[in-house]
């Protein structure tokens, strides 16, 4: 294996923790029984999972219009039909 894919594979596995899938499952049905924690707090290993997404609302819950319209869900719309129609600004 190169040194770069090498690289490449401890940058990944650095966002995307072995077994994250689990614990996020795991969080999410802790937060329906009842649990007010933070996912970080109880899985390490959803930290760099949560600290790299970046959500198009912001904190007083209004759209950001440059992050939405970075989105595959923009995109979709844009490309509907009648989607040309639709005044973006």
């Amino acid at each position: 294996m190169p040194y770069e894919e090498l690289l490449g594979w401890a940058a990944y596995f650095e966002r995307r923790p072995v077994d994250w899938r689990d614990d996020d499952r795991t969080f999410k049905l802790l937060q329906v029984q009842g649990v007010k924690a933070k996912a970080m707090e109880i899985f390490p290993s959803l930290k760099a999972l949560y600290a790299q997404e970046v959500s198009p609302v912001k904190e007083d819950k209004k759209v950001d219009l440059a992050n939405f319209k970075k989105s595959v869900l923009f995109e979709k719309i844009r490309t509907a039909r009648g989607g040309d129609k639709i005044n973006y600004d």
